[in-house]
């Protein structure tokens, strides 16, 4: 007599997921870590420099240009969908939440959107499917600048994996919640079912194409700012550029699609270490991978600690 087979609770697959996240991010940096130490000896000390102008104007990138552009882009989308949010009001909304993603699941910095959003007489249908049309332009645009990668690193004879292509696998899927036309049949077809009010994305093509090319311009800031962070403290050429922001790039999808790290932490790490060594020594790609992160995420922590106050004041006002 066969048995069913025993089906985990909601709970426990969530603890499945934050356990299983956990170790994968920690065998990531482990094995970064180990490595780092390993061929310490290999680290080029003679190179190393440390310049606080550079360091203060990496920052300085992220909080001046990055989260602005994202608000931007986002109070964009929103007007596509028939709403109107102040762009100060979506740059407290995005900043705050963002810190969401760093718990697992993926899904807490959307939640925290939708309920914040909500507070603006934004229902939580239209900022669900404006974060999924924002996530297709980032990802839509992250591949752009790693396929000019892939194509520098062709016209330099270098080797590029086979399956560094896949990525371009994405790019159907993007367009599906980008590409107004297929994103409002779904919508037509799924929100009655669901019993929800029926909406549609309307941007026109030139829209689509200035959306695409901000958040394009949002990734050249990160990998800008990303460029002069490394040179904060190593020497890092110019024509180095193309691949760093390549490697910035993929490095973010491959962490994104890895559904159980949060943040993609370790995944990012690795990926973007792999494609630096093309640039410099492989200590100093696991440095600079590591150094990354930290730049990353106390730029965050510093945005929505300076946009809380703001978020308050909003909401006090708006009661």
């Amino acid at each position: 007599m066969s048995r069913k087979p025993v089906a985990l609770s909601p709970t426990a697959l969530r603890w499945l997921r934050l356990t299983l996240g956990i170790a994968v991010a920690a065998a990531a940096f482990y094995f970064l870590i180990t490595r780092l130490i390993r061929d310490w000896t290999q680290i080029p000390f003679d190179r190393l420099h440390f310049s606080a102008p550079l360091l203060v104007a990496s920052f300085a990138i992220l909080l001046l240009l990055h989260f602005p552009l994202g608000a931007i882009c986002w109070q964009l989308l929103l007007r596509g969908l028939g709403q109107r949010l102040p762009v100060l009001r979506c740059l407290a909304i995005m900043t705050v939440t963002q810190l969401g993603k760093y718990a697992p699941g993926k899904v807490w910095f959307t939640l925290g959107r939708m309920s914040l959003a909500k507070r603006e007489g934004i229902s939580e249908d239209k900022t669900l499917v404006s974060v999924a049309i924002e996530t297709g332009f980032l990802l839509l645009a992250a591949i752009l600048l790693f396929a000019v990668a892939v194509a520098v690193l062709l016209l330099r004879r270098a080797a590029v994996p086979p399956a560094a292509y896949a990525v371009f696998a994405l790019i159907p899927l993007c367009l599906v919640v980008v590409y107004p036309p297929v994103l409002n049949r779904l919508l037509r077809s799924i929100l009655p079912r669901l019993k929800r009010p029926v909406f549609a994305l309307n941007l026109s093509y030139p829209q689509l194409l200035g959306l695409l090319g901000l958040y394009t311009s949002d990734w050249l800031v990160q990998g800008l700012g990303c460029f002069v962070l490394i040179n904060s403290f190593y020497p890092l050429a110019p024509a180095h550029l193309p691949v760093l922001l390549g490697g910035y790039s993929i490095s973010w999808i491959l962490g994104f699609i890895f559904l159980i790290a949060p943040a993609g932490l370790g995944i990012r790490e690795g990926i973007y270490t792999w494609i630096l060594k093309l640039a410099m020594p492989e200590t100093i790609a696991i440095i600079s991978a590591l150094i990354t992160r930290i730049w990353m995420t106390t730029s965050e922590v510093v945005m929505a600690l300076v946009c809380l106050p703001l978020l308050r004041r909003q909401h006090q006002e708006a009661k």
